[in-house]
């Protein structure tokens, strides 16, 4: 696919302006997928206003996993007025960080601040050095393009996150036919790692590529939000 600018309306519910969010997007090439933006961050940032009441308690930190062209992370900052740090692998961030450089005065205009950072799920030496800097908030979005990523999703996921009961992981992505067995991992390690499910649903989208008939390809894409189960004293 080649390169573009695009704007993408994100609603902040009902007597409040919409937000506007304009992203660039590189050429696609190889396997760089992070470069474009795909429906079901799309989906996932226009459910932020709504997910919000699920969280209890302020949301001083969020952390973006994957964060790709960062739709996602922008429009948590603006929905929820925080701060929201974005990571992606190393090949990723230049545009990142072009992409929130662009939108930094409407963020700022939203009360919401970002950064960027590389962060590789693979690396396990990568942890928070003091309890602060683990996050109330965790978001991904497409996490899961092989057989590897579920695990190694939720295991940075454990480390960056708080432990308490009102932090909460979020994930939304597509359900395609080859990567059931991914999801199900997802779900099965997510509960196995002493996560329980808060809520989850569907939603539909559309992504880029167009079929034979010319018309854009409907994606059900599914969302869920998690907590850590922490024991009562």
């Amino acid at each position: 696919m080649p390169a573009m600018s695009r704007s993408f309306v994100i609603s902040q519910g009902q007597d409040c302006d919409d937000v506007v969010i304009q992203l660039h997007e590189p050429t696609l090439t190889e396997d760089n997928l992070g470069l474009k933006t795909w429906t079901s961050s799309l989906l996932l940032s226009r459910r932020l206003h709504e997910m919000r009441r699920l969280i209890p308690g302020t949301v001083d930190r969020v952390l973006e996993l994957g964060a790709g062209t960062g739709l996602v992370g922008i429009s948590a900052a603006c929905l929820w007025k925080t701060h929201v740090l974005l990571t992606d692998l190393p090949e990723i961030v230049p545009n990142l960080q072009q992409n929130l450089e662009h939108n930094k005065d409407d963020i700022q205009e939203h009360q919401g601040s970002v950064e960027s950072r590389a962060l590789d799920w693979a690396d396990e030496t990568h942890t928070p050095v003091w309890e602060q800097d683990r996050f109330k908030v965790i978001l991904a979005a497409d996490p899961i393009y092989s057989a590897d990523h579920p695990k190694m999703l939720i295991s940075t996921v454990r480390r960056w996150i708080r432990w308490e009961t009102d932090a909460r992981f979020i994930v939304e992505l597509p359900l395609r036919d080859r990567y059931d067995e991914e999801r199900r991992a997802l779900r099965s390690i997510l509960e196995e790692l002493d996560f329980s499910l808060v809520a989850e649903g569907t939603d539909v989208g559309y992504d880029d590529w167009r079929g034979p008939d010319g018309s854009l390809a409907e994606v059900t894409c599914w969302w869920s939000m998690w907590k850590p189960n922490v024991p009562q004293p």
